[in-house]
């Protein structure tokens, strides 16, 4: 009998990048932290990253109730990645991680130039 796998009900990124977030809302790119937790998931889906653990030291942000209320993001993740029988929202905050860096990064000259993100999206392959 396979054991399914404990799943956090509290997830969120490294101290690091907990400062990039809160930027991106302060900066003006995302009304809200939440808006831009979730974008940076779906803008490493969209690359078909496969991310490492964040780094330590993290913290916990938001429930997963609040991030991922009808599980779209699990189902996402269980059908395009191999999970290794890691947790799905272990995956979500590693896919998170990557994501608010990206964000972070692009918004180093001042704006986000999103249209350019979905076009890349559209021509990406993702995994």
């Amino acid at each position: 009998m396979i054991t399914p796998l404990k799943e956090p009900t509290m997830i969120g990124l490294s101290e690091k990048t907990k400062i990039v977030l809160e930027r991106l809302k302060e900066d003006g790119h995302f009304s809200d932290m939440a808006d831009a937790y979730r974008f940076g998931i779906a803008l490493a889906l969209a690359h078909g990253v496969i991310p490492n653990d964040p780094p330590s030291p993290r913290g916990t942000i938001y429930s997963v109730a609040t991030i991922d209320p009808d599980r779209e993001f699990a189902t996402a993740i269980r059908a395009l990645m191999d999970t290794n029988e890691v947790p799905i929202y272990r995956w979500v905050e590693r896919l998170a991680e990557w994501g608010v860096t990206e964000l972070g990064r692009r918004s180093e000259n001042g704006e986000i130039d999103f249209g350019a993100i979905l076009e890349e999206a559209a021509r990406s392959d993702g995994v």
